[in-house]
């Protein structure tokens, strides 16, 4: 149904076809003087004749020497150079056959239509003018087909200035063909993009900083939802160096401005990455009760306040971990609900943490993040580990102190317990002796230390001590 009209012809069809214009033209150049010997129609012959070894020639040159030379080369234009190089020879092989069978100088043809050749030149002041901002952005390849690139100019002729993305389709002697990202061809004469700034979203290849903004209402705890937000952002794939970052960029609207920003490999993944950073602001900055502004005022707050963990749901998870029943109602006060949005970030790796996570409902994934050329060139999590409801993280930062050893991100909607390291202060300094439960658990999630390679007990004293000065205990005695 939807098929391109440049393919409905075969290539056998086209063949044919022009195998059967030729034989036409040469009968009609053998024809034509057997009817009347007058000069005009020998003339007419020889022209007839000469134009089809002229063009049989140019086409076995092109197929020969010009397609397997240009197909190789990747930073320019080749079917650009290609057209030059063939209108060349046909203007080289028009201007042979005018000297040599119809007697005619080009010096005298140039000379008695100076006058015809300036109005012919004005008339094609727009296509010469495309012709030569083609030739230099061949000469200068700035981008190529398959890339995406961004223009900003005067393209549409109005008073101001305006903006399209679109990937290079193709890039031909008059024009530049973009495909945008809703399907459609837009033609850019060469001339307009010659006169534009082209910004190449593909080169040099490599990380692009990408940024989205929100307004929010200013508040004296902007700088907690800030971190929070932050936070939320380690869901987008990104290297453990270039982290998700929030900063106030200006004021408007009678609120802050905040610039979510990170870093993109190719313009898809930048422009997925601003999709889901525009609705993690949406969803987290809501949830922490900031609202945000519009031309209009704020926004309407609809916030649903997280329920208190209850007794069962902090006895249940003291069993889990083996430790004493009645440190339940100790550790309820400290216990913290928070719930999830889809493809939020819980803990990035490298961020310090004095806390432990044990999961309610939903599923987490432990997540590295690695490059693919599949949908498309961009940074995507690779899954490591999925956390289901009654699995923990963040053992090691708990009890040691230690930065977050990997990233966790929802990948679906979630509910997380939080347990930080308050929580047990006051109960291991009061029972030291569950210590090494405490020990147990990081034995049992199996996390490496810098002697990976010692005994077992050697890497279990490690440990303790780890714990013990983290949570100023003293030694045995």
């Amino acid at each position: 149904m939807f098929r391109d009209l440049r393919e409905k012809v075969s290539t056998p069809r086209r063949v044919v076809a022009w195998a059967a214009l030729g034989l036409l033209l040469a009968a009609t150049a053998f024809l034509l003087p057997r009817l009347s010997p007058h000069p005009l129609l020998r003339l007419t012959r020889d022209a007839l004749l000469w134009s089809l070894v002229c063009y049989g020639a140019i086409r076995l040159i092109a197929f020969l020497l010009l397609d397997p030379l240009l197909s190789q080369r990747k930073t320019a234009t080749p079917g650009f150079a290609r057209d030059l190089l063939m209108v060349a020879l046909y203007l080289l092989a028009a201007g042979g056959i005018l000297r040599e069978v119809l007697q005619v100088g080009l010096g005298q043809l140039l000379g008695t239509g100076a006058i015809a050749a300036a109005v012919v030149g004005l008339s094609l002041q727009e296509v010469l003018g495309n012709l030569f901002a083609g030739i230099s952005l061949h000469l200068d390849p700035a981008f190529q087909e398959g890339d995406w690139v961004e223009i900003t100019g005067t393209l549409r002729g109005g008073p101001g200035r305006e903006t399209l993305i679109g990937q290079v389709e193709a890039m031909t002697w008059r024009t530049v063909q973009l495909r945008t990202e809703n399907g459609d061809m837009d033609i850019l004469p060469n001339r307009l993009i010659a006169q534009a700034v082209v910004t190449n979203l593909y080169v040099p290849s490599g990380l692009h900083r990408r940024t989205t903004r929100v307004v929010v209402e200013p508040r004296p705890d902007l700088h907690q939802g800030m971190e929070k937000l932050s936070l939320a952002l380690a869901g987008l794939p990104h290297l453990p160096q270039h982290a998700p970052e929030v900063v106030v960029h200006s004021s408007d609207l009678g609120g802050a401005v905040l610039e979510l920003r990170f870093w993109a490999l190719g313009f898809r993944h930048g422009r997925q990455g601003v999709f889901q950073a525009t609705r993690l602001a949406a969803t987290v900055l809501t949830r922490e009760g900031f609202r945000l502004m519009g031309p209009h005022g704020p926004t309407p707050l609809v916030v649903s306040p997280e329920p208190a963990p209850s007794a069962s749901l902090m006895e249940e998870l003291v069993r889990q971990f083996g430790l004493p029943d009645h440190w339940a109602g100790e550790l309820r006060s400290h216990l913290r609900r928070r719930t999830l949005a889809p493809g939020e970030g819980v803990i990035r790796e490298g961020d310090p943490g004095d806390s432990l996570f044990a999961v309610h409902r939903g599923t987490l994934q432990v997540v590295r993040a690695e490059e693919r050329l599949e949908p498309y060139t961009g940074l995507f999590w690779k899954p490591l580990a999925e956390l289901g409801p009654g699995a923990w993280f963040g053992e090691a930062s708990l009890l040691t102190g230690a930065p977050r050893s990997a990233t966790v991100v929802a990948l679906t909607e979630a509910e997380v317990l939080e347990l930080p390291k308050a929580a047990f202060e006051a109960a291991l300094k009061r029972e030291p002796e569950w210590l090494e439960r405490l020990v147990d658990l990081m034995e049992q999630r199996g996390q490496e230390v810098s002697e990976a390679m010692a005994p077992r007990e050697s890497r279990r004293a490690h440990w303790t001590r780890q714990v013990r000065a983290w949570f100023g205990l003293a030694g045995p005695s």
